[in-house]
């Protein structure tokens, strides 16, 4: 896993990057690639909740996205290794994404 960088005090990114992707997807970024996000967030503040989280953006506001609680990083972190390229909407079903379409926090 690569050094986080921290965004703001309690936020932290892993993974912010362009995955190929595959064929049966409606919308793509330049070169049929899809943006991969992973960060997490350690709740700190009263009523915050804490997590870790895959966000698979695929333009237009829309994509799919895995979400634990800050305590199952390594389930997201082994749910991140197994994605293969190129990212197919089937494979992240399987493993356990959702959809998402506008807001994805």
């Amino acid at each position: 896993m690569q050094t986080p960088t921290r965004k703001n005090p309690r936020d932290f990114v892993y993974v912010d990057e362009l995955w190929e992707a595959d064929a049966q997807w409606t919308s793509y970024f330049s070169g049929n690639r899809m943006w991969v996000y992973f960060d997490e967030y350690r709740a700190e503040l009263s009523g915050d909740k804490d997590y870790s989280r895959i966000i698979i953006h695929t333009a237009h506001d829309k994509g799919w996205i895995f979400i634990r609680p800050l305590n199952e990083k390594n389930l997201v972190q082994n749910t991140l290794n197994q994605l293969q390229r190129p990212v197919s909407q089937a494979q992240l079903a399987a493993l356990g994404f959702t959809p998402w379409q506008g807001e994805y926090n």
